[in-house]
């Protein structure tokens, strides 16, 4: 099967600190340990299990000794290697892998690089080369002409200043030699330069999430990681598109990671051992109560900030209430708090029936809350002078109430008929007090009263009028008076009113 390579720009985003790889298949990766410190060029095998796969002389540099050669901080740790260039000599690093490279797996390669001189460095040339048998030439030191997997792109590098170099590969399998060197030019003469090497990897791509987990609380969170090398996009099932995500509910999540090699896709359960929730914190009108609940669950234990032990709590006043829940090794706590204010008080008067050119003035009565309008109107008084039903709320962290007045100009031509002088003597014209009214009136009541304010008379039925007696007697003429109940109809209201006056018994 002819190998499939896999050539990258090295623009890789910088992965995040902490993230836990595969396990790097480079050993002495960062060239940390070593046999004997290196007190002398040209001390590549001293870096064990490093090698020299030529004839050239790879350095080997460490901080437990200092030979002025190390001209820069290492990538990390304290050691570093360093290959020289030059026509018709170019040096090369090996090292045998851990383990063999599995066939159809991708493979992320990695390595820092930095040198002195800049404006001599042959870009497209330097990489890292994968092979199943190691790498030799053991009689020259001229360059390998083979092609790697993965070859840097840097342009423009600044002098002494560590540059990533990577990319990734799709195993052919049983590659398990890993060479790193200058594959494709030699400097021309008088062209040479160093490169100093540190921080190799080579990972297995994989995508692992975890096993599925179950959490103590509600509050308690889980910081999902698919980071993984190479990696050009990653997809939740909730649409965000970071590396990373931090779980805050029960439920299945999944994600979908690019990699130049393939798509890698891995889902995780979520679940809460006690899962509830006391609520938000809480206002309530004065004289409620609110009953906190934890659902019940076999083997679960409660404690209340009082000491009760059952599974709800009833609240009557305020304060900060907190309970612990306990079952097998999860302890689960939340707290919410209760405040008691006066419901609010809202009246807007009673509706008014109006005539032509009256305008009325709408004063509401308002306690304990923001007063609106529900037209917007901005002013808590308000003018009005056209019919409508004209609504208005009061709110506060308690409770909402709300009032209408309904304002109509439709009682003008709808009178209310009481004459104010009569003649009961027989003759026939004027001999009874007869109150009427139009349709949108329908009276209910009509009392007589004399000067001491005393009833002499009352009907509840029509026709609704007084012949001037009282007990079978007749009244002597004086000035008598009236009081009226009656119904009127406004639009689709039936309010009901009194109306009152005097009379003239003329005999």
């Amino acid at each position: 099967m002819q190998r499939r390579f896999i050539w990258l720009i090295i623009t890789f985003v910088t992965l995040l600190c902490g993230t836990v790889w595969s396990q790097n298949l480079v050993p002495n990766s960062s060239f940390e340990t070593y046999r004997n410190c290196p007190r002398l060029d040209n001390l590549l095998q001293e870096a064990i299990p490093w090698y020299n796969p030529n004839r050239a002389t790879p350095d080997f540099y460490h901080q437990c000794f200092q030979t002025g050669q190390m001209i820069l901080p290492p990538h990390s740790g304290a050691g570093l290697a360093r290959l020289f260039f030059d026509r018709g000599w170019g040096e090369y690093l090996g090292i045998r892998l851990l383990k063999p490279l599995e066939a159809g797996k991708c493979y992320y390669l990695e390595m820092y690089v930095a040198t002195d001189t800049p404006n001599k460095y042959l870009t497209e040339t330097l990489g890292l080369h994968l092979s199943t048998q190691p790498l030799t030439a053991t009689a020259t030191t001229e360059m390998f002409t083979v092609r790697p997997q993965v070859l840097d792109h840097l342009a423009n590098i600044p002098s002494l200043k560590w540059q990533r170099v990577s990319g990734v590969v799709e195993a052919n399998g049983n590659e398990q030699y890993l060479t790193i060197g200058s594959f494709f030019k030699t400097p021309p003469m008088l062209g040479f330069y160093y490169v100093f090497i540190d921080d190799v990897t080579v990972v297995p791509i994989n995508l692992d999430l975890g096993k599925d987990t179950t959490l103590c609380s509600r509050r308690a969170t889980l910081p999902l990681n698919a980071t993984t090398p190479g990696a050009t996009d990653y997809l939740w099932n909730d649409g965000s598109t970071n590396a990373t995500l931090r779980v805050a509910k029960a439920g299945t999540y999944s994600v979908k990671v690019t990699t130049p090699c393939k798509i890698l896709t891995d889902t995780i359960r979520i679940t809460y051992a006690l899962d509830f929730d006391l609520g938000a914190d809480t206002t309530l009108c004065n004289g409620q109560t609110v009953t906190l609940t934890v659902p019940p669950e076999p083997k679960t234990t409660y404690r209340w900030q009082d000491g009760s032990v059952q599974n709800q709590l009833s609240v009557k006043q305020e304060g900060q209430y907190s309970v612990q829940v306990f079952q097998a090794n999860c302890v689960a706590t939340d707290t919410i708090q209760v405040r008691y204010i006066p419901p609010p008080a809202l009246e807007l008067g009673a509706d008014q029936a109006l005539c032509g050119a009256q305008t009325f003035v709408i004063r509401p009565t308002v306690t304990e809350g923001k007063f609106t309008w529900h037209d917007q109107f901005a002013e808590t008084e308000r003018t009005v002078n056209s019919s409508g039903v004209f609504w208005a709320s009061v709110r506060n962290a308690c409770a909402t109430v709300t009032d209408s007045v309904v304002i109509s100009y439709g009682a003008c031509d709808c009178v209310l008929y009481a004459p104010s002088t009569f003649t009961p003597n027989g003759d026939g014209q004027n001999d009874t007090f007869l109150t009427y009214a139009c349709g949108d009136i329908t009276i209910t009541s009509l009392t007589i009263f004399n000067r001491w304010g005393e009833a002499i008379f009352q009907t509840t039925a029509a026709p609704f009028q007084w012949d001037g007696t009282y007990h079978g007697e007749s009244c002597s003429s004086e000035v008598y008076a009236w009081s009226i109940h009656y119904q009127q109809k406004l639009g689709k209201q039936i309010i009901p009113k009194q109306d009152q006056g005097q009379l003239l018994l003329l005999r």
